[in-house]
C-alpha cells in the first residue's frame, strides 16, 4: 500500500489545485487500499548512481520567478535552430537567444498560462487559462490576434498544415487558421465533472491527429475536417477515491515513425494516469496489446523498445512490438519527466532536481547530477545539446564533451 499512498501523494501535490469538481480535497492525501505492486519491481537492474552523468552546464537564466505552491510553470516549450521560446504560469511568453540564454523578449499575455507555447516561422501561440487561444510575433512578440474559445485552454498547442490544433479543459478539440485565428473546426466530446487540468497536446501524423482526453478515451481525427476516424477507450473501472475517478490521457501519444515499418502496420501508443499502456493500429484503431501500467509522460521510442517513465518513479523498457516488460527499475521516490535520448543514453529528470542517465540495454543507472531546481517539464535534446527548464523558472542549458 506504500508506493499506491506516494502515488496519491505525489498526484494531490501537483495537480490537486488544476482540479474541478472535486469535492473534498483533503480525501486526495489519503491514498487508497489498492494492492501493493512494490514486490514485482525488479531493482536488481538498477544501481545506485555512484558517478556524475558527464552533462555540463553552460549556461543558466532566469525567465520567470516560482509559481505559488503547487502550481507548475508550463510543461512545453519549444527549441528552434536560433530561440528557445516559453511560457510562464504568470502569463508570459518569452523568446530566448539559444547560443546564450540571453532574452529577445518576453511579453504577459494572460493572468495565467498552463499548456506551453507552439511556434511556426511567423508566430508563436500560447492558450490561457481564461479560455483564449494568443498568436504573438516570432520576432517582436507584438500580439497579432486573439480568439476566444469555449473554456480554460488545456494542451500545448500543436502547428500543422496552416492550422493551430489544441484541447480546452472542457474535451473540445479546437483548430483554428494560424494566420487569422478564424476557427476552422470544433470536435465536441463529452465534458468530465472531474479533471487533470493539463492535457497533453495532440499528436500530428500525416493525415491524422491523435488526441488523448480526460474521459480516457483516445481518438483520430481527421486533419482535414476534424472528424472521428476511430476511437478507443482505456479506462480502468474500480476503485473507492476520487482519485481513481481520473482516467485522464495526460501523457501525448507517441506515433511509430521508425522508416523501417510499412504505415499499414505502424502502431500509436498511449497511455493514461490509472494504470493502462495501449498499442494501437494507426489505421483501424485495434488494440494490438495492453500493459497495466499508469503514466502522465510521453512515453520515448527507441528502435524496438518502448521507454515509458510511471507515476511511481520506476523507468521501464518493454518490447515495441508485444509489450513484454524488459526491465523495470525504480530511479526516483518523485515524479518524473518524460525520457529523452541523448548520446545513445536514456535521460530522464524529476521533481527533487535530479538528472538521471541510464542504460537503454539494462536499465542500469550510470550517473545522476543534483542541480537544486525542481524539474516538471520534459527535457528537450535537439542534436547536440540538451535543454531543462526548471520550475523555479530557470531555463538551463547543457552538453556532454
Amino acid at each position: 500500500m506504500g508506493n499506491r499512498n506516494n502515488l496519491s501523494r505525489w498526484i494531490a501535490i501537483f495537480f490537486l489545485a488544476f482540479l474541478f469538481g472535486c469535492s473534498s480535497p483533503g480525501s486526495w492525501l489519503q491514498g487508497d487500499d489498492k494492492e501493493n505492486k512494490s514486490e514485482a519491481i525488479r531493482t536488481s537492474l538498477v544501481a545506485q548512481p555512484g558517478q556524475e552523468t558527464g552533462l555540463r552546464r553552460y549556461w543558466k537564466r532566469s525567465v520567470a520567478g516560482s509559481p505559488d505552491d503547487h502550481f507548475l510553470h508550463p510543461g512545453r516549450f519549444v527549441v528552434t535552430d536560433t530561440d528557445i521560446f516559453v511560457a510562464t504560469f504568470q502569463g508570459a511568453v518569452a523568446r530566448l537567444e539559444r547560443k546564450d540564454g540571453s532574452i529577445h523578449w518576453s511579453k504577459g499575455v494572460s493572468e495565467s498560462i498552463r499548456g506551453g507555447v507552439a511556434v511556426d516561422d511567423k508566430r508563436v501561440f500560447v492558450g490561457t487559462e481564461d479560455g483564449e487561444l494568443v498568436a504573438l510575433s516570432r520576432e517582436n512578440g507584438d500580439e497579432l490576434w486573439r480568439q476566444r474559445v469555449s473554456t480554460s485552454v488545456a494542451s500545448a498547442p500543436t502547428v500543422a498544415e496552416g492550422m493551430v490544433i489544441f484541447t480546452t479543459l472542457d474535451n473540445r478539440l479546437y483548430a483554428l487558421n494560424a494566420e487569422t485565428g478564424d476557427t476552422l473546426w470544433v470536435n465536441n466530446n463529452a465534458p468530465e465533472i472531474l479533471v487533470i487540468m493539463g492535457a497533453a497536446p495532440p499528436t500530428v501524423d500525416h493525415d491524422r491527429l491523435f488526441v488523448g482526453y480526460s474521459s480516457g478515451n483516445v481518438h483520430a481525427i481527421s486533419l482535414t475536417n476534424g472528424k472521428l476516424l476511430w476511437s478507443d477507450d482505456l479506462t480502468v473501472v474500480g476503485g473507492r477515491t476520487e482519485l481513481d475517478l481520473l482516467q485522464d490521457v495526460v501523457a501525448a501519444i507517441v506515433t511509430d515513425d521508425r522508416s523501417t515499418t510499412p504505415m499499414a502496420n505502424r502502431m500509436i501508443f498511449a497511455v493514461n494516469h490509472q494504470g493502462r499502456l495501449v498499442a494501437l493500429s494507426r489505421s483501424t484503431g485495434t488494440r494490438i496489446w495492453s500493459n497495466d501500467l499508469s503514466a502522465i509522460r510521453r512515453p520515448l521510442l527507441w528502435s524496438d523498445r518502448l521507454f515509458v517513465a510511471d507515476v511511481e518513479g520506476n523507468m521501464r523498457a518493454l518490447g515495441v512490438e508485444d509489450g513484454m516488460e524488459l526491465w523495470r527499475g525504480k530511479i526516483s521516490d518523485g515524479l518524473l519527466t518524460a525520457p529523452v535520448r541523448f548520446k545513445d543514453l536514456i535521460f530522464v529528470a524529476d521533481d527533487q532536481g535530479r538528472i538521471f542517465s541510464i542504460d537503454p540495454t539494462s536499465g542500469l543507472v550510470l550517473g545522476m547530477d543534483k542541480i537544486g531546481d525542481p524539474i516538471l517539464a520534459d527535457p528537450v535534446v535537439v542534436g547536440q545539446d540538451m535543454y531543462v527548464w526548471t520550475n523555479k523558472g530557470n531555463m538551463m542549458y547543457f552538453l556532454m564533451p
